[in-house]
């Protein structure tokens, strides 16, 4: 509750002043990816000298319980995470000159239980979709678990609070932008981003160590009020005791495309595409089935948090925003999950991931 009071006081602390945010992309609420806040998308550059960024949003985590046992040392892990997820990020930047500029930033994440796995199931009925096992599953849980050997690794399985904060560092190093302020502040820059902990790892929003990304954004305006941009990004993940024995990544990679079209002066479309590597090594994981038949033992793969942890993670934005003034926006946005393969063998070249299964966002940007 401290950590939430103290974002809202720094919010309106800085409210008055003259700010406009450079665009930052959505923040994909993977439960273990927020233990170590990974880097998203962002515009190479920034239309004045201090912003604040405001991202909120709300999202259905939904997994089975995945067991598996680790082929190096036979232990066996278990990992389970089904709840909705309230978050609420802020980051406050400043240009230091005219290409060089540092910005701080906290997510703050609430974990509840709430009504979006019964309106999913439904869905699902209604479009007749697999269920993913919602259907033999209790609906509206609070749960995050993850045990080695049997042995719980987190003191509570409802999560709240802020449990990183991230500082960044971004040279601007080729200028491109558009006629209309903010509608695309490109070009070539390249970006440093330290996540320290603000909880211990026993707590389940932060790994408890440190971890280190470097980013390359590119990015061109198209006609006055469009552009298109790019973002990659390589991540030296520090220890998290949680996952202690799992055959954890040293380096995570992150590539994600932008593109916004306005309309006009005030309505236009945003859409994002973003890859994440996994966070295990797959070779030496193997999953434990309960079902024997093999469209059973698919379907209860899927269902679960396995395909999160070990295959690569992908996503989708599609929204809309409202622009006006000299470049205060909202985005209204909703965000899915993918993965590019056969995994759930209904051969389209695609499969869901459940990490979250789906999001609705809203991101703020103010000029006064």
């Amino acid at each position: 509750m401290l950590c939430k009071v103290w974002l809202w006081a720094i919010f309106l602390a800085l409210w008055p002043l003259n700010s406009f945010a450079q665009l930052t992309s959505y923040h994909f609420v993977n439960p273990i990816g927020m233990m170590y806040d990974l880097p998203v998308g962002e515009t190479p550059g920034w239309s004045t000298g201090t912003w604040i960024n405001i991202e909120t949003g709300t999202a259905n985590i939904w997994n089975a319980k995945a067991s598996m046992t680790d082929s190096r040392n036979s232990n066996t892990y278990s990992y389970f995470a089904d709840y909705e997820q309230i978050t609420s990020i802020a980051e406050i930047g400043q240009a230091l000159s005219e290409s060089i500029a540092i910005a701080v930033e906290v997510p703050y994440e609430n974990h509840n239980g709430g009504f979006m796995d019964d309106f999913v199931d439904h869905f699902h009925q209604w479009i007749g979709s697999d269920r993913f096992h919602r259907d033999v599953n209790p609906k509206f849980g609070n749960h995050f678990s993850v045990k080695t050997n049997g042995v719980e690794q987190l003191t509570s399985e409802h999560a709240q609070g802020a449990g990183n904060i991230k500082a960044k560092l971004k040279y601007w190093a080729i200028p491109w932008v558009s006629s209309i302020p903010g509608a695309c502040d490109c070009g070539l820059a390249f970006s440093l981003q330290a996540k320290f902990p603000l909880q211990t790892r026993e707590h389940g929003l932060s790994s408890g160590h440190n971890d280190y990304s470097g980013l390359v954004h590119f990015g061109f305006p198209i006609a006055d009020n469009s552009g298109f941009w790019a973002t990659s990004a390589v991540t030296k993940l520090g220890k998290n005791d949680t996952f202690m024995g799992w055959p954890q990544r040293s380096w995570l990679q992150m590539y994600e495309v932008a593109g916004q079209v306005g309309f006009d002066e005030n309505w236009g479309l945003t859409l994002k595409l973003r890859y994440e590597s996994p966070l295990m090594e797959k070779q030496y994981l193997n999953f434990t089935y309960t079902q024997t038949q093999p469209l059973a033992k698919v379907e209860e793969r899927i269902a679960s948090g396995y395909n999160a942890l070990v295959d690569w993670r992908g996503s989708e934005e599609i929204g809309i925003f409202y622009r006006w003034g000299e470049g205060s926006r909202i985005n209204f946005l909703f965000i899915e999950d993918w993965g590019i393969g056969d995994q759930d063998k209904s051969s389209d070249g695609l499969y869901i991931n459940d990490a979250p299964d789906f999001a609705f966002m809203t991101q703020w940007h103010f000029t006064f």
